[in-house]
């Protein structure tokens, strides 16, 4: 993990960035840790319960560290989305960007802008919706939720699926690629996801990003 921490921060920081590691520590001293904490941590999941408390609770991380440093704006990024040629800015004024080219999904998460406040209402957003028929996962006969699942409702449900209210201020932006999509060559992003990493043996995936492409 060390590692790929020191390869995504280098290559934040050749594109203006100030690459900041969050953790557990930073989030719990949010006013309203416990409340949003508790709430997470009941929401049904079929993942390694920390894991996908560690995904909701990354957006109440960067709302409480964007407040406590006073900054406009903050990026959301996955440790393994490594920087090709995305410059530091805000965020379309008045909006959160969901940045992600539609390749293969329509819609999939590790790279995010938006205000403090836009990532503290997503949290409200969380927490105020319950799972329904659309969560649950037959082959598992069980219910899940997590973030990105909130997202897939909110901007291409499946078939049959009901889509939940989105915010109008959310939008979708494009600029990260998924590996090993042909777009992975030429996006200012890039995903290295584990799924896709571990399918053709590349791992750990620190030892072959820079050469799958140099940064």
């Amino acid at each position: 993990m060390r590692e790929l921490l020191k390869l995504w921060a280098e290559s934040f920081r050749k594109q203006g960035w100030e690459p900041v590691v969050l953790s557990m520590e930073d989030v719990k001293t949010h006013p309203r840790f416990d409340f949003f904490f508790e709430h997470f941590n009941s929401m049904p999941t079929t993942y390694p319960r920390t894991f996908v408390n560690a995904c909701w609770l990354r957006w109440l991380a960067c709302a409480h560290f964007g407040n406590l440093h006073n900054e406009p704006a903050v990026g959301l990024f996955d440790m393994d989305v490594i920087n090709y040629s995305f410059p530091a800015r805000d965020p379309e004024p008045g909006k959160m960007e969901v940045i992600c080219s539609e390749t293969p999904a329509s819609v999939y998460l590790g790279a995010v802008l938006g205000s403090p406040q836009h990532f503290l209402d997503l949290c409200e957003l969380f927490i105020s919706w319950k799972a329904d028929e659309h969560d649950f996962v037959h082959r598992l006969n069980a219910y899940h939720l997590d973030d990105l699942s909130h997202f897939v409702r909110m901007f291409s449900p499946l078939p049959g699926d009901t889509a939940r209210p989105k915010p109008d201020w959310l939008i979708k932006t494009n600029g990260c690629a998924l590996f090993d999509n042909l777009n992975f060559r030429t996006e200012p992003l890039v995903h290295y996801g584990s799924g896709a990493m571990l399918a053709r043996k590349l791992w750990p995936k620190f030892k072959f990003i820079k050469a799958l492409r140099p940064f």
